[in-house]
């Protein structure tokens, strides 16, 4: 399973938490099999990671299933790349790793977490963190690809503003991608079936949006 290991520090800032956990191996199996179960390969190891969280709850860690979820666009990226959510910094880190990389600008709305996590990757010039939301900003240059993560978790309801965040940026990107966007628009699309099925069960009619 992939690794990607951090240089963070514990801390605190407002509701944001960074500090390590750890995965037992019966919590591993039992994680395992829970996955497989569900027809899902979001698998992880016994080990120690690290986690960021906000009011107790974990919003991000450098588990193997985390990984897994955006190795596709690491392995693909080149060039100067546009990043939204800095989170732990995982992908950054990748980013960085990789020569091909020349530029990443990270755009983060929460301060705290930049207080917490940014101090482990400004001393690469490369490396440009803007406190902003990623709605709101407007780059001033172009790039060669952007990632946007900045859900805390994929229900298909953040499906319609991924779709405005790569509208939004497509003059400045080569090409753009989300985490978990496929699965994403799956279940906005399962969702959006079943309310026309109740619609047309009531005799409504039904019109929706092109996916």
């Amino acid at each position: 399973m992939w690794k990607v290991e951090l240089n963070l520090q514990p801390g605190k800032s407002g509701a944001w938490e960074l500090k390590r956990f750890t995965v037992t191996p019966n919590g591993a199996r039992m994680h395992n099999m829970t996955e497989m179960l569900n027809g899902r390969k979001r698998f992880i190891d016994a080990d120690e990671y690290w986690g960021l969280y906000r009011d107790g709850k974990v919003i991000m860690s450098n588990t193997p299933a985390e990984i897994g979820d955006h190795i596709k666009f690491i392995r693909s990226a080149t060039g100067k790349v546009l990043v939204g959510g800095l989170g732990l910094g995982m992908v950054l880190k990748c980013l960085l790793d990789n020569k091909d990389v020349t530029k990443v600008t990270v755009v983060e709305k929460s301060a705290d977490v930049i207080n917490l996590v940014a101090s482990a990757y400004t001393n690469d010039p490369r490396v440009e963190i803007v406190n902003a939301d990623i709605f709101e900003y407007t780059p001033r240059e172009k790039y060669d690809c952007a990632w946007f993560d900045i859900w805390d978790d994929i229900s298909g309801e953040e499906y319609p503003e991924m779709k405005k965040l790569h509208r939004k940026f497509g003059r400045y990107v080569g090409w753009s991608d989300s985490w978990l966007r496929k699965k994403s628009r799956e279940l906005y699309k399962i969702d959006a079936d079943y309310q026309g099925y109740q619609l047309d069960a009531l005799g409504g009619a039904v019109s929706l949006s092109t996916l």
